[in-house]
């Protein structure tokens, strides 16, 4: 054994098990981040978490598997604390923040990242990529299609489905493919987009002009 590997085993024996595992996971993340999976060294990430390659298998018997632990640890970044989506708040300014939530968090490098890494992987593991969009789809998209539920319920929508009207919300405010591209919206123009943003999907889903459909 070398020195340098026998003082990261010392130093991975020395750390509780949650930390040497939030290590290997962020260690994971950044070297599927910049490889992709194929061409990603388990030897690199082992390293990055100053760990050893055995200590790594003990945990995460396969690359798929320790990828699969990744994209569970990457879609905690998406439990979102959803509480100003309070029916006691004018609905404007409620959706006016949710708007502003996605557009900072889906335009976080770290999730460009993730779904860069999504979209480049989704053709060799389909269900692992399904896995991870249904993890994080659950981490926000509840309280948002209650509180859209509710919009409907109060006569303020008309949504034929709520989760396919979150979906859209998420997507307009997001920008994601704009994100994909570098483009990036000027801070003086932030506001104003995600205001006239939000006008335009309550216009849009108003009762009005939905009626006839089974949104309620």
């Amino acid at each position: 054994m070398t020195n340098q590997a026998h003082l990261a085993t010392t130093k991975a024996k020395g750390r509780p098990r949650k930390q040497l595992d939030a290590a290997l996971l962020e260690a994971a993340a950044a070297e599927f981040f910049e490889y992709g999976y194929t061409d990603a060294n388990l030897e690199r990430i082992a390293a990055a978490s100053e760990t050893t390659k055995p200590a790594l298998y003990r945990r995460y018997p396969s690359k798929e598997a320790l990828f699969k632990a990744t994209l569970d640890h990457m879609a905690k970044d998406f439990e979102l604390d959803l509480s100003f989506l309070d029916p006691s708040r004018p609905v404007a300014d409620a959706l006016y923040d949710l708007a502003r939530l996605f557009h900072e968090k889906l335009g976080s490098s770290r999730v460009i990242a993730m779904t860069r890494l999504g979209a480049q992987e989704s053709a060799k593991f389909p269900k692992l990529i399904l896995h991870f969009r249904e993890t994080v789809m659950k981490g926000f998209m509840g309280p948002i299609t209650a509180y859209f539920q509710w919009l409907n319920d109060s006569r303020v929508t008309r949504m034929p489905d709520t989760l396919e009207g979150a979906i859209i919300f998420s997507t307009l405010t997001g920008r994601p493919l704009e994100r994909l591209l570098g483009v990036v919206v000027p801070d003086e123009k932030v506001e104003p987009y995600l205001r006239e943003l939000v006008r335009f999907f309550l216009a849009g889903y108003s009762p009005t002009t939905n009626e006839g459909t089974d949104g309620r």
